[in-house]
């Protein structure tokens, strides 16, 4: 699958016993992303899930149709499991998914190019979108006040920036 067209979902840790399960960190929260029957794909081959339990925290851990052996499951270390873009459930107007906002172009409001955003930061109370340009890295809180406007066809974001934050 082409990756400009997938989104990660999962990471696979490691093995999981001797018949081809797989530990995983999952990185999405679409809770039904790994029931049974669902394809996902690790690089370009598609699997089909045969049994999902839970591993630690933010963990599980997945069996495969057609992965049956230790050595198998040991072969898809470190390897991302991804789905199609168009599996991604539709947003409510104004929310967006961070893979949509990596890599927008970063203006305020005056047209100034501040960078790229880069990373995001997962807060208790807001997101700050890391934006990375040539005078460095700026944090820019996800705030209605801060940010003005996302225009993802564009590939835009218009910020306000308060004072002191540069």
């Amino acid at each position: 699958m082409d990756d400009s067209s997938s989104i990660n979902v999962g990471r696979i840790l490691g093995p999981h016993g001797l018949w081809g399960s797989v530990r995983i960190e999952v990185y999405t929260d679409v809770p039904h992303r790994f029931d049974t029957g669902e394809t996902l794909y690790i690089g370009s081959a598609p699997y089909q899930v045969s049994s999902c339990g839970s591993g630690k925290p933010n963990q599980l851990i997945l069996t495969f149709h057609g992965l049956t052996t230790h050595s198998q499951a040991q072969a898809l270390v470190d390897q991302w499991i991804t789905v199609p873009i168009s599996q991604t459930p539709d947003l409510p107007p104004g929310e967006f998914y961070h893979f949509q906002l990596l890599d927008l172009l970063v203006l305020t409001q005056d047209g100034e190019e501040l960078g790229r955003v880069s990373d995001i930061l997962e807060t208790g109370s807001n997101d700050v979108y890391i934006v990375s340009g040539e005078g460095g890295e700026i944090l820019i809180p996800a705030l209605a006040d801060v940010v003005q406007d996302i225009d993802l066809e564009r590939g835009v974001m218009v910020v306000s920036l308060p004072e002191g934050l540069r």
